[in-house]
Parts: C-alpha cells; structure tokens; sequence
C-alpha cells in the first residue's frame, strides 16, 4: 500500500455521540485533544450552517513516506472529493473522528 484515505459520512448527532464516549477512554491526553477537536466542530455547526443532514468526511489521508512529495495525497484527496460528489453529498469536511 502507498497511501490511503479513509473516509465516512457523519451525521447531525455523530460528533455528541462520539464526544460522550470520550468519558470511557484512560488516556487522558487522547481525551483532551478529541474533546477539544469534538468540540470545535461541534460550534461549527456545519450541518445548520449548510443545511443538511450529512456530511462527507475525510477521516485520514497517508502516504507512505517513500512516495511523499508526488502529489499522492492530492490525488486521493480529489478522488474522495469525486465520490462525494457523485453520492449526492454538498458538503466534505477534513475530519475529527
């Protein structure tokens, strides 16, 4: 494998859900840097903002290093934009989960 995106779609109640769970976790600093990330994107509200009731995220995106600096990552980043598109989704967000 040279690089990878993992994508998913998130939901109006997703980021709540996800943030609560946060609670069970042990490793405190993993705890504190969800919480704040759950959190912010909790204010952005991107579902009032725009208007709909799911988004398309791009989870993680990687390349191996010894193929970094080819435009790999651009071109799966477009390519999961195009996927996007083509399921109806109006808006992608570069996510937290």
């Amino acid at each position: 494998v040279i690089g990878v995106a993992l994508n998913g779609i998130q939901g109006p109640g997703d980021l709540a859900a996800s943030q609560a769970k946060l609670t069970t976790l042990t490793d405190e600093k993993f705890r504190q840097i969800f919480d704040l990330l759950y959190g912010a994107n909790l204010k952005l509200d991107l579902f009032q903002q725009h208007g709909v009731d799911r988004i398309f995220e791009c989870r993680i995106l990687s390349v191996d290093k010894r193929f970094r600096g080819r435009g790999l990552a651009r071109e799966l980043l477009r390519r999961s934009e195009e996927v996007a598109k083509e399921n109806g989704f109006k808006v992608t967000h570069g996510g937290t989960d």
